[in-house]
Parts: structure tokens; C-alpha cells; sequence
């Protein structure tokens, strides 16, 4: 599942993010947010390759400033993966986000 948000924009109470924290749920109210990906992403961009065919998911973003501050959270987007889709990878027991343009 590619990802992508807008970057966060500076304001008089949040700073500069130099990095964003994905998490994702399956909706289901016993289900917390799990965070995606275990370092922030300096990026707008991710890969989530960790997702079973025909689930649906939603995701949320929060921006993280230099001092370890995070924002509130974006607006929860659903998403739904496709049942056989090619390449799924075995699931882990670890969630995995990574830049697909392989900065880091």
C-alpha cells in the first residue's frame, strides 16, 4: 500500500516537522492505532507492505518537530487492499513503513 500526505506547515504552536509517524487500524474499536513505521519518516511518502488481501485499513498521520513533539493526528483515511494482489509479502509480526524512493 503506497501512502502519501501533505507536508505539515509551521505554526505558532507546532515547529518544523522533521518527520512523520504513520499508524493504522483495522476500524474495529477493540483495534488501537498501531504505528507503522519504528523511526519517523523525513519524507511525505511510504510503502506499507505489511497488509493482508481484502482488508480494509485506516491511517492516520502525525507530524513529530525536532524536539519530539507530535502534532494531532490527521484525518483517518480508509483504504481497502485488493484481494490478490501480486508480490504480498508474508506478514511479519512487525509492521514495516519504508520511503519508496529509498532516501532515509
Amino acid at each position: 500500500m503506497i501512502l502519501s500526505w501533505t507536508a505539515s506547515a509551521s505554526d505558532s504552536k507546532h515547529a518544523d516537522a522533521v518527520g512523520y509517524c504513520i499508524y493504522r487500524t483495522t476500524g474495529r474499536k477493540d483495534a488501537p492505532a498501531e504505528r507503522v513505521n519504528s523511526i519517523p519518516l523525513p519524507v511525505t511518502s511510504c510503502v506499507d507492505d505489511v497488509v493482508e488481501d481484502g482488508q480494509k485499513y485506516y491511517y492516520l498521520v502525525r507530524a513529530i518537530s525536532a524536539k519530539g513533539v507530535t502534532s494531532v493526528s490527521s484525518k483517518t483515511v480508509p483504504a481497502r487492499i485488493p484481494t490478490g494482489k501480486p508480490g504480498n509479502p508474508a506478514q511479519s509480526a512487525v509492521p514495516f513503513c519504508w520511503d519508496p524512493a529509498g532516501r532515509k
